[in-house]
């Protein structure tokens, strides 16, 4: 159903006074259309019930027929179809009705007079397990509020089932897995989860009880529970990766990854173990190799069962691993002050110090009318580039232009439907740079100098750095950099991004340098060559900023963290420049226990 701010209700009631007109004219296939429609914007409603049982008086044998199940299935023709099977068929009714509410949870798609007053004791229980294994996992861990007042029907057919069926094991532990999610309601699934182990003390069982136990606050318990299972069945390793999360969010690291040491030992391919490990070692180091070694990882054995967050998890929000670093330019901070209603008046400011060019080239798009005034000299190093190589900036005193006309249209367009502030870790950023691999390179680099205008609202020099970004990451994938060389070869685009990072200062420098950072993630044969690369920029900006202001010296420290086999010399300083303490020491670990 689409989203809309208007009244579902209100909506509802039109389209049943629609239904009622077709079906007084005799049109029932015209009725049941409209009545679906009400069914989905209000699957409560009364007069909703109502109308479905005129519609079915009048249709006889022929009702369900006006309800097809076809694809793709219309959620409201899927739930009227369940009303009218539940005399005949109460479980594939109820089963439909579970589809909806997976479809989409916060509607009451199940809360009506049947289902409340269903004999469950005629229900199979290992039907009603599968129910609400269905539904658990699409309820929210816990479930909102919205979502729990629509579902709380579930929780009630839950009750009726475990006291119909007071010794089936599994259908007691999965009313403790849907339990578990309804604020107010663990007390009721630890008691439900408890029953189902005490009847057969399984792997199902052990999970359901021992995550009603860890929700009811005693972790413990929980993890003795999920310790026995585990000893039962040591092939089952997943079980150590969930104990391994909870102590990991307790704050128990050393513990969780004593643990997961137990796991890979045993199944060292074993992916959720490796996953799990990766980000509680990077949490408690905040040392990068482990989200890389984890990339290593996942380049040889790839997971097609289910998706891992982990690295997501880790890298999110931070600083170049997942989201761009902001400007901290004088120029940027004074455009801020300034209102966007305000921005075309006449003036002038002064600079303590000349600043990067993509800094000030925004400045000058934002407040045309605006005369900058740097004082004193610029320094030899920040007008020049440190090496020879492809320049794109050219200062004539202290201005500097673009050495690149403007990119097409095409290429704007491109960028600007590409680029993003934020991206869920390096390698998601790559590969949502793949289709900026079509542009040639000379037009890439004309976006580094000339980006596109903002594709959303975001805080002043977001945009155009994180355009930046992805303008370099493009490099990476350019098909003309790549003709005739090797499946993954980054060696052309590498050269050109290092020209780049040692060309004239600038925004572009922290660009290349990231995608140079990215490339060696990707492949462990460049690491060496970017972690020098990187690491001697970084190392002349702290040189350089010695005798002068260097304001992209902090950011390049963070990329410096992100770099793989980074010099340790070079990783210490960054550090020390981003005010970040030194990486964890290895932690001398005791022995926990066996898995046998």
């Amino acid at each position: 159903m689409a989203v809309t701010e208007e009244d579902p209700v209100a909506q509802a009631h039109g389209e049943l006074s629609l239904a009622r007109v077709a079906l007084a004219d005799d049109d029932l296939a015209h009725a049941a259309n409209h009545l679906a429609g009400a069914i989905a914007w209000a699957p409560a409603l009364p007069e909703v019930h109502e109308v479905l049982a005129a519609l079915a008086s009048r249709a006889g044998r022929g009702a369900m027929a006006l309800f097809p199940l076809e694809e793709p299935a219309y959620i409201g023709t899927v739930v009227a179809r369940a009303h009218l099977q539940a005399a005949i068929a109460p479980l594939e009714a109820l089963q439909l009705l579970v589809q909806a509410t997976k479809h989409e949870p916060a509607l009451p798609w199940a809360d009506v007079s049947w289902v409340r007053a269903l004999d469950v004791a005629r229900v199979d229980p290992d039907d009603l397990s599968r129910l609400f294994i269905g539904v658990m996992q699409r309820l929210g861990d816990p479930a909102g509020p919205e979502v729990a007042k629509a579902n709380e029907v579930y929780l009630d057919l839950a009750r009726r089932a475990t006291a119909a069926h007071p010794d089936h094991a599994m259908l007691h532990g999965a009313a403790a897995g849907l339990a578990r999610r309804f604020p107010g309601h663990v007390a009721e699934a630890v008691r439900w989860g408890r029953r189902g182990h005490r009847l057969h003390p399984d792997k199902l069982t052990s999970v359901w009880y021992a995550y009603a136990l860890r929700a009811d606050g005693r972790l413990d318990t929980a993890l003795k529970v999920m310790r026995a299972a585990w000893r039962a069945s040591p092939a089952d390793i997943d079980l150590c990766a969930d104990m391994a999360n909870w102590l990991g969010e307790a704050g128990r690291l050393d513990e969780a990854l004593e643990l997961l040491d137990l796991a890979t030992r045993a199944a060292p391919d074993f992916d959720c173990a490796a996953h799990t490990a990766a980000r509680l070692r990077f949490g408690r180091d905040d040392d990068v190799r482990h989200l890389v070694g984890l990339v290593d990882f996942m380049r040889t054995h790839p997971v097609y069962s289910h998706e891992h967050t982990d690295l997501e998890g880790a890298c999110g929000g931070t600083p170049w691993l997942g989201i761009a670093a902001g400007p901290t330019e004088a120029c940027v901070n004074f455009l801020a002050q300034v209102p966007t209603d305000r921005r075309d008046t006449e003036g002038a400011m002064r600079l303590s110090a000349l600043e990067v060019p993509s800094a000030l080239a925004l400045l000058r798009r934002r407040m045309p009318r605006l005369a900058v005034e740097p004082e004193g000299p610029p320094p030899a190093d920040l007008v020049a580039p440190l090496r020879p190589g492809r320049v794109l900036w050219r200062y004539d005193g202290l201005d500097a232009y673009p050495t690149v006309e403007p990119a097409s249209a095409r290429g704007r367009e491109l960028l600007a439907r590409v680029a993003a502030p934020a991206w869920p870790h390096p390698v998601g950023a790559y590969d949502r740079a793949l289709p900026l691999g079509q542009l040639p390179a000379e037009e890439l680099l004309s976006l580094l100098v000339h980006p596109p205008p903002p594709a959303r609202a975001l805080p002043d020099g977001w945009w155009e750095r994180s355009a930046q970004v992805f303008a370099c990451l493009g490099l990476l994938h350019c098909d003309e950099l790549r003709a005739g060389a090797a499946p993954g070869d980054t060696g052309r685009a590498r050269e050109l991004l290092t020209e780049i990072a040692f060309g004239v200062e600038d925004w572009t420098t922290e660009a290349a340098c990231f995608a140079l950072a990215v490339a060696a993630w990707l492949d462990p044969a460049c690491r060496a060559e970017v972690a020098g690369t990187v690491g001697r920029r970084f190392v002349t900006a702290v040189e350089a900023s010695q005798r002068r202001a260097v304001t992209i010296r902090d950011s390049l420290a963070g990329i410096v963290l992100m770099t793989p086999e980074m010099v340790p010399e070079v990783t210490a300083l960054a550090r020390e420049v981003a005010g970040r303490p030194p990486a964890a020491p290895v932690r001398k670990r005791r022995k926990w226990f066996s898995s046998r």
